[in-house]
């Protein structure tokens, strides 16, 4: 199994390589997700970029969920709130899916952090169990299903992603710790 730290690389890599069409080469190793064509800007707009390409898959969360978009925001926005996270201006929004693989970047470095403090590991993993439950993987399922790119690079990042994040939930059913269900009033939308 990954250690927290290298499922914290993995978050990033992915946040990356759905951010840029060159993102995250240094961080997904290659059997993974391939390196980028040499048109990687074209193939990336054609793949992710709604706006230009009615072929296009959207990474934004409100585009794959049955929820009203500004209770979705909220609920994000208090998820990073409660962690002590402010969106940049220039940022993505918060529904974007880098934008929540930087939120779970962010938490399993966290966890890497706390090794030897087990009430704080144990509350961080809890909410990386629920964040994943509730918005990142139905997230990755939806852009896998819609993903139409025959580009190796974006078909693979779009196949790929649910999957890890698949094996992430099945990691929480064999770790040491119950994870209960605890009430996320403080960052999620009742």
């Amino acid at each position: 199994p990954l250690s927290a730290s290298e499922r914290s690389t993995v978050y990033r890599g992915f946040a990356e390589a759905f951010r840029a069409p060159d993102g995250g080469i240094d961080l997904l190793h290659e059997d993974l997700v391939p390196l980028p064509p040499a048109n990687a800007s074209q193939a990336f707009v054609e793949a992710f970029d709604t706006a230009v390409s009615p072929n296009a898959c959207s990474l934004h969360e409100s585009d794959h969920s049955t929820r009203e978009q500004m209770s979705l925001f909220e609920e994000l926005v208090r998820w990073h709130d409660h962690f002590g996270l402010r969106r940049t201006d220039t940022g993505e929004l918060p529904d974007h899916i880098s934008a929540e693989l930087e939120f779970m970047h962010f938490l399993t470095h966290r966890e890497s952090l706390h090794e030897n403090d087990p009430d704080a590991k144990s509350a961080l993993r809890r909410a990386q169990h629920d964040f994943l439950e509730r918005h990142l993987l139905p997230l990755a399922k939806g852009i896998r299903e819609k993903c139409t790119s025959t580009t190796p690079r974006y078909a693979s990042l779009a196949s790929q992603l649910p999957v890890f994040l698949k094996d992430e939930l099945t990691r929480w059913k064999t770790l040491e710790f119950t994870l209960v269900n605890v009430p996320c009033e403080s960052y999620c939308a009742q």
